[in-house]
């Protein structure tokens, strides 16, 4: 045992660092012997810069990195042998749906293992502009209150603060005093301690914004050095909500909605995020070009514009139906809102949904409609060749396309999809799960190989068991459980797209710069320790679509403000994630 308690043996360590940055002048300061509270040895650190791996060992006092380099004779209560293993910082993920876990009563949700488990030490909250609660210190508090294993980077939410102030009628453009009052409510969040506004402008209630409306909340962030991250208005030929049956004038394409995020950047003179970007549809495969001469150009402008991207070439958190759901109502129920119309949400209102389609698939006119619908549908899933059922009662159709079944069943790939609604699950919205698979690796590719790209999950907590609303079930995105080290293994080790220091880059020191986190990100000294320790032969994750609960390979070790969560490949159960205030902000 050290003759100092821990308290002075961090000071003793953080004097030598003080002095050692003042020069040769300093007076020399003979450590104690047992200096540490733990040493990593011999690993290959990659720091987050974008730089080649070193060797070094890191020496690790309470929650800091206080020594990087050789450390020789020093001795420490604990030693992690790393030889042969990447040390990195904390994988930081800037879009996370971790925040309903995190605030959630459930301890094991509160865990959140399987995303703890892939490296993820910091999540963003207030994804695709929606805060768990507010006002924001209320979220706060909740998160101080019960404890978790990730570190929390608060966010105001602009859905959020737009129901605040427009209620239920949200269907139209903000008045001047109601973008006046969520203004007032966006700078409460960041006098509160958050980083700047998350949005969804492709979801309700703001894809009834206007621009303009969205600019002037991302301003209010300005004198705070925030930021604007945003899910845009659309990601593909048209945006989530509409279908060819119910255009009624030019739909938002996934350049125009980049292009407005850009325009929010110069408008609003912040950083900007377009996040989990995607060329999404069949259709938009390829657009990774035009979106990144976007990119450039802006940033040739002087604009500070970023990606953040999945590894992964399907969308969505679950299964998704193929059938427009107008098909299955009745017709005097108006559907004019689009796909997401609060109306599909009533009590009873597919009750009859097989009788209501079997009747219009049966007249030509809307059969018509319906097929189309449908082939557009299918094409913003990728194809009916990239469109595969994950769950149906006959079981010869899982793991198949809708390409693959129409052949065999002689008929159009609609008339699967129709043939499914009618014969399949009666408690599934179209009677079977599908996922499609509606990006293509080239976009994926030339996204990564860009330096303003971050890495995303996209991803919830899941697979807790006992609570439904956390749990897993086949046809959800593998991202739950892999998405980090899946852009490792498949771009860094498969394809060989980017080097391994480059991605790392992607998961650290650049989202840790795009947030303004001052003390994460990186490997160095002062900073806090927020590391991961992985086996790169090893490495490699196992989740898929049919099976999207299984762990990832590879990562042995996660620390999160110096307390191991993942030790030797095992969780330890510990809830060491603290909530990161802007600094100079008490969260109150």
């Amino acid at each position: 045992m050290s003759p100092f308690p821990a308290p002075y043996r961090v000071f003793l360590v953080w004097a030598t660092v003080l002095l050692a940055g003042l020069g040769s002048t300093a007076l020399p300061i003979r450590l104690s012997a047992q200096e540490y509270d733990l040493i990593i040895r011999s690993g290959r650190l990659i720091d987050g810069t974008g730089n080649p791996w070193f060797a070094a060992d890191i020496g690790i006092a309470g929650d800091r990195i206080v020594r990087i380099g050789n450390l020789g004779e020093a001795t420490a209560r604990r030693v992690v042998d790393a030889t042969d293993m990447y040390v990195t910082p904390g994988f930081i993920d800037l879009h996370s749906h971790a925040d309903r876990a995190m605030t959630s009563e459930h301890l094991e949700a509160r865990r959140a293992k399987s995303l703890n488990s892939q490296g993820l030490t910091t999540v963003l909250g207030a994804a695709d502009g929606r805060s768990t609660t507010w006002p924001l210190p209320a979220e706060i508090a909740s998160l101080r209150s019960q404890g978790h294993a990730m570190n929390f980077v608060p966010m105001v939410g602009h859905s959020t603060v737009r129901r605040e102030v427009l209620g239920d009628d949200y269907e139209r453009p903000a008045t001047p005093e109601e973008i006046a009052r969520m203004r007032a409510l966006v700078g409460e969040g960041m006098e509160a301690g958050a980083w700047g506004l998350g949005a969804g402008v492709e979801y309700r209630p703001a894809r009834f914004s206007e621009p303009e409306e969205v600019i002037a909340l991302a301003g209010a962030v300005a004198p705070y050095d925030g930021f604007y991250i945003a899910h845009q208005r659309s990601e593909a030929a048209m945006p989530l909500w509409q279908l060819p049956s119910n255009v009624d004038n030019w739909p938002v394409d996934g350049l125009q909605g980049l292009e407005e995020t850009v325009n929010i950047a110069r408008e609003a003179g912040i950083r900007v995020v377009a996040s989990h970007h995607k060329a999404r549809g069949r259709s938009s495969f390829g657009r990774s070009g035009q979106d990144t001469l976007v990119v450039n150009r802006a940033r040739e402008e002087g604009l500070e514009v970023y990606l953040d991207v999945y590894p992964y070439e399907t969308f969505g958190g679950g299964p998704r139906p193929m059938i427009p759901r107008w098909s299955l109502v009745h017709d005097t129920l108006d559907t004019s809102g689009g796909r997401d119309s609060p109306v599909y949400s009533a009590p009873g209102i597919l009750d009859d949904a097989r009788s209501h389609l079997e009747r219009r698939w049966a007249d030509p006119e809307l059969r018509a409609l319906i097929a189309r619908d449908i082939a557009w549908i299918v094409d913003h899933n990728g194809g009916p060749d990239r469109v595969v059922v994950v769950g149906y009662p006959d079981s010869t159709y899982v793991g198949r396309t809708l390409d693959e079944l129409a052949r065999e069943m002689e008929i159009t790939y609609q008339g699967v999809v129709v043939h499914m609604a009618l014969s399949g699950y009666p408690d599934v919205l179209g009677g079977a799960w599908t996922r499609g698979y509606g990006i293509h690796d080239a976009d994926i590719v030339n996204y990564y190989q860009q330096d303003y790209t971050a890495t995303a999950s996209d991803a919830a907590v899941s697979g807790v068991e006992g609570v439904p609303e956390f749990a897993s079930r086949p046809g959800a995105h593998p991202r739950h459980f892999g998405a980090f080290t899946r852009k490792i293994s498949r771009y860094v080790k498969d394809l060989k797209a980017i080097s391994l220091p480059f991605a790392v880059r992607s998961m650290t020191g650049l989202p840790a710069r795009i947030v303004g986190l001052e003390d994460r990100g990186f490997l160095r000294e002062g900073y806090k320790a927020d590391l991961v320790i992985f086996d790169l032969a090893r490495l490699r994750d196992r989740a898929t679509v049919l099976e999207p609960d299984r762990f990832s390979e590879g990562v042995d070790y996660v620390m999160v403000n110096g307390v191991f969560t993942v030790d030797g490949g095992e969780f330890t159960d510990e809830l060491p994630g603290e909530v990161i205030l802007r600094p100079g902000r008490s969260g109150r």
